[in-house]
């Protein structure tokens, strides 16, 4: 009997138990439960460690020789709270959405600090804000930010891209002094100048989610995509990945030749990349490589002809009842062979754990692969079919090449997110769930959930981030109160720039629908695809800090690239109303232009006029697009954050 034994065995016994057996063990006898009473906090801090709850770090701040104000964890306490989280994920415990209004429409990037409760915001018409998402109020914004920024955030640094492809880095105001600024890369003054006048528009007392200027760093070449993990950014040009220590503002690593051609070809049109302290990873149209740091060995690559046929579909599960507050519908996995599809694929992005471990894969066809333990693939202890799950969310379509929209991986509790134009999914990677549930794991060891009322693929297709915490998902979604509202038909595409950009006149421009892209991506693009200008005297064929980016049709796109506006795919069903004013009119002067439009006019002489039209105009990146599609406009910037909640 487990109460006969010495105290200090029975305790280490109990140790090892789930966290719903220490709870039944407690309730065999007194003896039992008077065992555990009496160790309370020894027995679920070792739950805790056993579950991998708490980081290193909080283990040493509960240590004996924590300071006097330091506050004393509650074992017990977080292990009841983990347990309900984990519950929440699995859709076996209530779960609450919100829409952050203070956010404002056309969000583009979001990224979260959960520890100080903020969320910061780019937008497709520029700016960055700063909201406390529990009260949904902005604490702090910047107006100068460039519009369709890409921003990357981690431990009290922002960094964010301009057009001229320099880096803007803002730190926690509260988390340094002045003096402590790098003396390389200083902030240039249009930083201190927007630092001055949000601080007098958001005056506070305690600086809550207030920034300030470090360094504008500026890259050795035009970069493609950059990824920022606490203290090095990693930013992608070519052919060239060049690595950053953010805190000293010092360009400490780069890796050549990341395009090299190998047995399987190039690593192609680039993607996604990620980095970590040992890897940078770079995704690509042909390849997955991962680079060692402190040298830049290729150490691994991986093609789409090297996974395997063999997936996990998965599929609605009506046998399961789950909560009936709960958001989260846990669906079945079905195992299945699958033909090789004809359609190009490419990899959409990849993350590494917080352990530097596992590395989580998305493909463009919708095909999500964890690879727990990868670095032994580096030394062929094993194969990629003896470690990975292979789940495929794309069982049902007939064309999959572009399923996928975004991925995401949660901080620390082994979560990934994942945005397909089916649906919103959340997956749990841990094998050994069952400590968590006394359940037993179904193979593969996985499970998943998709979130319900977030299924309308027009506005799947819009997602142009999402982001995992440890409680809750964020993502930009349309505005509920506008979903509501009647459409409008109306017959073609347009873009309405703004009057001017810069000291360059920039005329209306009307051109065909563009086609579907996933949004997830770290690429550094610019806001639209752009069109040549000629006739415009001391100008290049593109307007200043618009460089095109070579790309292909099968072009996949990451969490960290900023992406071309995205476009929906479904073209039966009518879209939301248009975000201004549209007119039926018999004819349409295009200021700048010879294009006039006729209801009269032969569809295909009004093709041919519209596309020499086109050839005279440019886009300057500033304005907002509407798309229409089969006669509706869809709005593609109007987007909130939305939050969900465990």
């Amino acid at each position: 009997m487990l109460h006969e034994l010495p105290t200090e065995i029975a305790l280490y016994i109990a140790s090892y138990l789930p966290l719903q057996s220490l709870r039944n063990i407690s309730l065999v006898s007194r003896a039992w439960h008077g065992l555990i009473t009496a160790n309370v906090q020894a027995v679920y801090r070792k739950a805790a460690i056993l579950h991998r709850f708490v980081p290193h770090t909080d283990l040493q701040a509960d240590s004996s020789v924590q300071k006097p104000d330091t506050k004393k964890i509650d074992w017990f306490q977080l292990c009841q709270r983990r347990l309900q989280i984990e519950r929440g994920w699995r859709g076996k415990a209530p779960s609450i959405a919100r829409e952050l209004d203070s956010t404002g429409k056309f969000v583009h990037r979001i990224k979260v600090d959960q520890k100080e409760k903020i969320v910061m915001t780019t937008r497709h018409h520029g700016g960055l804000s700063v909201t406390d998402y529990d009260t949904d109020c902005v604490l702090w914004a910047a107006t100068h930010v460039t519009d369709y920024a890409h921003c990357e955030y981690d431990h009290g640094y922002i960094i964010l891209n301009r057009h001229d492809d320099s880096k803007e880095v803002w730190r926690y105001a509260r988390d340094f002094q002045d003096s402590e600024i790098p003396e390389v890369f200083k902030p240039d003054e249009s930083m201190i100048n927007a630092s001055h006048e949000a601080a007098q528009r958001h005056a506070s007392p305690t600086n809550h989610g207030h920034f300030r200027p470090w360094a504008h760093l500026h890259m050795p070449e035009p970069t493609r995509a950059f990824r920022f993990s606490y203290p090095t950014l990693l930013s992608a040009g070519a052919n060239y990945a060049y690595l950053w220590d953010v805190p000293t503002s010092r360009l400490v690593e780069t890796i050549s030749n990341i395009q090299a051609p190998n047995q399987d070809g190039t690593l192609g049109t680039l993607c996604y990349v990620e980095v970590n302290d040992q890897y940078a990873f770079f995704c690509g149209s042909n390849q997955l490589r991962i680079f060692a740091r402190g040298g830049g060995a290729l150490v691994y690559h991986l093609c789409m002809k090297d996974l395997q046929r063999i997936n996990w579909d998965v599929l609605p599960d009506n046998s399961d009842d789950p909560c009936p507050s709960s958001l989260f519908q846990p669906q079945r996995l079905h195992e299945a062979y699958h033909v090789s599809s004809t359609s190009p694929s490419t990899f959409v992005a990849a993350h590494v754990s917080t352990s530097g471990k596992d590395i989580a894969v998305l493909t463009a066809s919708g095909i999500f692969i964890w690879i727990p333990g990868f670095e032994r693939l580096f030394h062929r202890e094993v194969t990629l079919s003896d470690i990975a799950t292979f789940l495929n969310f794309s069982a049902s379509r007939s064309d999959v090449r572009d399923t996928s929209v975004y991925l995401a991986l949660g901080e620390s509790n082994e979560k990934a997110a994942i945005a397909t134009r089916k649906g919103l999914f959340v997956v749990s990677l841990d094998p050994e769930i069952s400590k968590l549930t006394a359940e037993a794991p179904r193979r593969p060891g996985l499970s998943v959930c998709r979130i319900a009322k977030y299924d309308d693929s027009r506005y799947l297709s819009s997602i142009s981030c999402l982001q995992m915490t440890d409680t809750g998902l964020f993502f930009n979604w349309y505005p509920s109160l506008e979903q509501s509202r009647p459409s409008q038909p109306a017959r073609r595409m347009m873009v309405i720039p703004p009057p001017h950009h810069g000291h360059l006149p920039v005329p209306i421009q009307i051109m065909p629908p563009p086609q579907p892209q996933p949004q997830h991506t770290n690429q550094v693009h610019a806001p639209v695809q752009i069109v040549s200008a000629v006739g415009l005297e001391g100008q290049g064929d593109h307007l200043p800090g618009l460089d095109p980016i070579e790309s292909s049709d099968d072009d996949e796109i990451g969490e960290d690239v900023v992406p071309d506006p995205p476009s929906p795919i479904i073209v039966d069903e009518a879209g939301p109303p248009p975000l201004v004013e549209t007119y039926e009119e018999e004819e349409v002067e295009i200021d700048g232009g010879d294009l006039v439009v006729d209801e009269d006019t032969d569809d295909s002489e009004m093709e041919d006029a519209e596309d020499d039209a086109i050839d005279d105009l440019q886009f300057g990146g500033d304005g907002f697009m509407q798309v229409i599609v089969n006669d509706w406009f869809l709005p593609i910037s109007s987007s909130m954050v939305h939050y969900i909640h465990v």
